[in-house]
């Protein structure tokens, strides 16, 4: 069986190995996966060769009191490797659990798949977590997940380990237009990248239908479950602040070429005394990522997965794997390898697929710092996660925490 990097998941894919040494991995690996969590890994014998067919298993044990066991799945290996990276398989697994469980992206549950060398090997890891959890009185739930296809990908002297079939993402998109905000329903996408599509085809249902238009917001998250949870706290957040928020229910129809094209540009207005025209210089094209930043951006990964951590008002803000995941998009999307502290001081990454629980909880604690009453604070509160899904940058915050006291205080 052969597999290429291309056919792994992997947009938030970073490496973590069990060696002292970062496994590199090549950009087209780091395409797709809506979130990261933490990684676990097991060292192999080294006379794995070519064509054994190893085995893998996944738990996660969420909030103490429940344990998640998956099937064993075959894992056949395309050459000789003794290090592994199970990351994508990891992801796979805990986006399952997200959409079907409502499992806290954001929580630090013991999550995890590991690889074993037989299936005897791999049956009695899985007999001894469940033994384990009966031992303990707690819940067992047995799943019938099936990721598909697993494969395993050679980089240098490891693997990594993850579905072979990319996953799709779930996509919003919201358009501001004078005083109203209207939204999308979530629609299926591929990857976490803004296709310009999304926004031509958005633009002319609006303007069809609504005779407005604007340029579009869009986010993608790694479930429907998380998609929905934040259309609808976008949406509840704008009408609690008095803006009109309308759910169009549009989705995304990639078959339907005549909506997706671009905008028409308005004829512009006869000019009865025209300036001479200055010579054009070509439009300036968007280069793809050179191979040395495809190469820092992987490196980087545990760099900003710790940066984060390490950070009091990240880690408590932000799901710090999607952090993760938006600086190496940003790497990608702009061939930057400015100093990483830089990326959070000015308006550069955009966190907004970073938003985990605790937005809310940073703006009620300093209001209530501040001696506020519950009426202010819940107004602080509305009008900060409008604003800062607006401009969801951690320099900003804040800026727009002092716009919306100011603006409830009244």
């Amino acid at each position: 069986m052969n597999a290429t990097s291309s056919e792994l998941l992997g947009a938030d894919v970073m490496i973590r190995n069990v060696s002292r040494h970062t496994i590199l991995v090549s950009s087209l690996t780091l395409v797709a996966l809506a979130s990261v969590i933490a990684l676990r890994t097991d060292a192999l014998a080294t006379h794995l060769t070519q064509g054994s067919t190893w085995t893998a298993a996944c738990s996660s044990e969420m909030g103490g009191n429940v344990v998640y066991v998956s099937k064993i799945f075959d894992v056949v290996s395309p050459s000789f490797m003794t290090q592994l990276d199970t990351n994508p398989l990891n992801n796979a697994f805990k986006n399952y659990l997200v959409e079907e469980y409502d499992f806290k992206s954001s929580a630090n549950y013991s999550t995890g798949c590991r690889v074993f060398q037989t299936l005897s090997q791999a049956e009695a890891n899985r007999r001894q977590i469940m033994n384990q959890a009966q031992q303990a009185n707690k819940q067992i739930v047995e799943l019938k997940w099936n990721p598909g296809p697993i494969v395993a990908v050679g980089h240098g002297d490891g693997f990594i380990i993850g579905p072979k079939v990319q996953p799709p993402t779930h996509t919003i998109c919201a358009i501001g237009h004078e005083s109203t905000t209207y939204f999308s329903a979530v629609f299926d996408t591929s990857g976490s990248r803004v296709d310009p599509a999304w926004d031509n085809a958005f633009n002319n249902f609006l303007k069809k239908n609504y005779g407005a238009e604007g340029l579009a917001n869009c986010t993608s998250m790694a479930t429907v479950r998380e998609a929905t949870r934040l259309l609808h706290d976008r949406v509840v957040g704008l009408r609690a602040n008095n803006h009109k928020a309308v759910e169009t229910g549009w989705k995304f129809d990639p078959t339907d070429v005549a909506a997706n094209k671009p905008r028409p540009r308005a004829t512009p207005t006869p000019d009865d005394d025209p300036e001479p025209v200055a010579k054009q210089r070509p439009a300036a094209q968007t280069a793809p990522p050179s191979q040395s930043i495809k190469d820092f951006a992987a490196q980087e990964g545990p760099q900003a997965l710790a940066y984060c951590q390490k950070d009091p008002r990240l880690s408590k803000i932000f799901d710090c794997y999607r952090v993760q995941r938006s600086v190496y998009n940003y790497r990608m999307e702009h061939g930057s390898s400015e100093p990483l502290a830089s990326l959070f001081k000015q308006e550069k990454v955009n966190l907004a697929e970073a938003i985990g629980t605790g937005l809310g909880q940073w703006v009620r604690d300093r209001a209530t710092a501040q001696g506020l009453d519950n009426r202010v604070i819940n107004c602080i509160e509305q009008k900060f996660n409008v604003s800062f899904y607006e401009k969801p940058y951690i320099s900003k915050m804040q800026e727009i925490y002092n716009a919306s006291l100011a603006a409830c205080k009244q």
